[in-house]
This record gives C-alpha cells, sequence and structure tokens, in this order.
C-alpha cells in the first residue's frame, strides 16, 4: 500500500479515478491507520490487483490565462443552470488521459461533464461515470438548466461506457427516465473501513444516563428539520455544513459545521462520536438518491443503533431490517422518528441487539472488500474492451 502515496496527482496511468480534492493529505492518514479508506472507493484494491492506477483531483485550479477565461464561463453557466460543467479540466488533462485506458469519475455532474466531453471522440479512454442521486438531478436544476437538462444529459450517456449506481432505485429511475439499456449500467455495493470503524473496546456512552443522539451528513438530501422537530429530550449533535433550522425550544440540539472533505474534526474524533451516541440518525428526504449509506455503515461498523429514514432509495433493502439491524422509519415524520429513538433509549437490550448486529451486516457485506468485489472487475471490463480497440 506504501505505493499509494505516489499515486496521488498529475502522471501516467492506465486507470484514472477522477475524485475531489482532500485526498492527498488523508492518503498518508490511512497508511497510519489514522483514516479510513473508503472514500478512496476501490483505488488500493485496484493497486493490490497490480493495476496501474492513479487518482486525480477534478478541483484542481486551472492553469493559464486562457484556461482561467473559459473557467470564469464555466461557473457563469453552472451558476445560472444549476448544472456543474468543468469540461476544461478534461482539455487540460488530455496529454494523460490520451495515453490512458480508462477513465473512472465518481461525481454525479463531473460524470455528466466527462460524457459530454467524450461523446463523439473516437480515440479515447473506456469512461465509466458514476451517480450517486442520478434520478433525482432534475430537482437540483434551475428553470434554464431543465430547459437545456434533457439534450446534456442524453449526449452525456452516449459518451459514457459504463453508467454506475450505487442504489439499485436511482438505477432503475435513471433506466426508466433516460431509456438506458440496463446492459450499459452497473450497480456497486459501497463498503466502509470495518477495520477503522470498530466498536468501543469498553462500554461507552448511550446508557441510561449519559443519552446522546448523534446525526451527521451535508448533502441536500438530509431533513434536519424532521430531526428537529421530533423535539427529542436528549442532547442531539449535528454536523454538517448545511443550515439548519432551530426552533426556541430547541436547546439541546448543537449544530457543528463539517463534512468528511472540510472538517475540524478528525476520523479519529469521529469514531468516538459513533461510539459514545446512544443512537445516531439518518433523517432523509423521500429521494431517489442513496443517501445516508455512508454514514450509516459508519455507525453501524462502530456497533451502534442507527435509525434510518426508509425513502425510495434506500440502498439495499435485502440487508437492512427494521428491528434487526437498524430501525426504519417513515421520511419526514417526526413522531415516528421520535419513537424509534425512544425505543432505544429505553430499552438497552434492543440498542445492544440491534448494535451488534449492524456490525455483523457490514462484516457479512459492505467491507471495503466487498466494493472492489464489484468494482475492480468493472475496471478490469475496461481495460480489456480498450486493449480490443487498440488492437
Amino acid at each position: 500500500m506504501n505505493v499509494a502515496r505516489t499515486r496521488i496527482g498529475p502522471g501516467d496511468a492506465d486507470v484514472f479515478l477522477l475524485l475531489k480534492s482532500g485526498l492527498e493529505e488523508r492518503v498518508e492518514a490511512v497508511l497510519r491507520g489514522e483514516a479510513p479508506r473508503e472514500f478512496f472507493y476501490s483505488f488500493f484494491g485496484l493497486l493490490e490487483n497490480g493495476i496501474d492506477t492513479r487518482i486525480m483531483n477534478t478541483s484542481e485550479p486551472y492553469t493559464g490565462a486562457a484556461a482561467k477565461a473559459i473557467h470564469v464561463g464555466e461557473r457563469i453557466v453552472s451558476r445560472i443552470s444549476g448544472i456543474s460543467i468543468r469540461r476544461q479540466y478534461l482539455a487540460g488533462l488530455r496529454p494523460q488521459w490520451a495515453r490512458a485506458k480508462v477513465l473512472v469519475s465518481f461525481m454525479d455532474h463531473f460524470s455528466l461533464t466527462m460524457g459530454n466531453y467524450f461523446c463523439g471522440h473516437r480515440d479515447r479512454p473506456f469512461t465509466i461515470g458514476f451517480f450517486h442521486g442520478f434520478g433525482d438531478i432534475p430537482r437540483h436544476v434551475s428553470p434554464l438548466g431543465r430547459c437545456i437538462l434533457n439534450r446534456y444529459v442524453r449526449r452525456a450517456l452516449d459518451g459514457l461506457d459504463v453508467i454506475g449506481f450505487f442504489g439499485p432505485a436511482d438505477r432503475a429511475e435513471a433506466v426508466r427516465r433516460w431509456s438506458l439499456p440496463e446492459a450499459k449500467t452497473a450497480l456497486v455495493r459501497f463498503g466502509v473501513d470495518e477495520s477503522f470503524w470498530t466498536p468501543a473496546t469498553e462500554k461507552g456512552g448511550g446508557d441510561d444516563r449519559d443519552f446522546k443522539v448523534l446525526s451527521i451528513g451535508s448533502d441536500p438530501n438530509r431533513d434536519y428539520d424532521t430531526l428537529v422537530s421530533a423535539r427529542l429530550p436528549y442532547p442531539v449533535t449535528i454536523i454538517t455544513r448545511l443550515p439548519v433550522k432551530r426552533t426556541s425550544d430547541a436547546a439541546n440540539v448543537e449544530v457543528t459545521e463539517g463534512s468528511f472533505w472540510k472538517s475540524q474534526l478528525t476520523d479519529a474524533v469521529l469514531r468516538d462520536l459513533y461510539r459514545n451516541a446512544g443512537a445516531v440518525v439518518v433523517p432523509l428526504h423521500d429521494v431517489f438518491q442513496p443517501s445516508g449509506y455512508s454514514v450509516t455503515l459508519q455507525a453501524m461498523a462502530c456497533g451502534r443503533p442507527v435509525v434510518l429514514s426508509r425513502n425510495k432509495g434506500l440502498w439495499t433493502p435485502e440487508y437492512l431490517k427494521d428491528g434487526e439491524n437498524c430501525l426504519l422509519i417513515p421520511p419526514g415524520d417526526p413522531a415516528a422518528l421520535r419513537a424509534a429513538v425512544e425505543s432505544l433509549r429505553d430499552d438497552g437490550a434492543l440498542a445492544a441487539r440491534i448494535g451488534m448486529a449492524g456490525r455483523k451486516t457490514v462484516e457479512d457485506h459492505f467491507t471495503i472488500e466487498d466494493m472492489n468485489r464489484s468494482m475492480v472487475p468493472l475496471v478490469e471490463r475496461g481495460l480489456a474492451a480498450r486493449a480490443g480497440a487498440r488492437h
């Protein structure tokens, strides 16, 4: 794994994983065992399988007057339409992707950018674009964006060789809405670093004397209004970059700004917060996006009971079982949320049983190796296709 520190940033490779910024600093912490591996996706697994892989930061600033001027135009269009566009990044990366075999994007809007950029290119890498909430994209664009969305998305889909999803409902909605051939899509199972997210060796919080509720996440489909409206009579900590409306009687609700990418909290501190929570609540709007899976699985891996909204995008309904390894509640229902949390507060045996079952579920189905088993063959498929095209 030590080779990983040399494989982040510009350089040649057969496979480029296109990701957000922040991983350059985190890779050293991962190698020291001080940070989890999941948001590198299968980077380490690809390297361990002998696949020449490099991570590229798609947030890198443009260089040169012409590129910077183009970037200003991209930002104006993005602000007006609500569709993030970053074509110039790929144009600047041409000397590297021209020698690459596979490009993999893990951000919805950059996957669309990549598909649009490569649509019509004859000699190009095999392109895999992942989406976290494809079925909900129309909800987040402006009226102008909706006017151009249909043509923009269809062109992007033509420029992608594989369209990847993390939840079956999101995949099904995309297939229905855009008449996608299902064979062109792929479903990948997200997994967390179960060797980092572990239960406390000694019993922590969540007992009768110190029951605390924790909620984390910054994607727009978090529903913190419902959590606040539940009026839980316990300390509630919300860690998010989203605005949270607190009523005058919500003095017990503490909001801390933070996210995986930008936070004053270290991963070790976050792990302690999970371990000491009586309940981890993941309140979601009723959307197709498989939202909340990372927080849910991290908390389950730490052996804590999770209260999760059963929305349309529930990513693995076959493994998330209400009353067994989590508590599932209707989205947007403060009374149901309060009742679920109170059941954990009032029944320590139930909370312990669900926490233990959650940890077992992660070990059996949602580890980094589980993610590798679905991601690595997909990249190998791209390498094989590209090799065939060049012979």
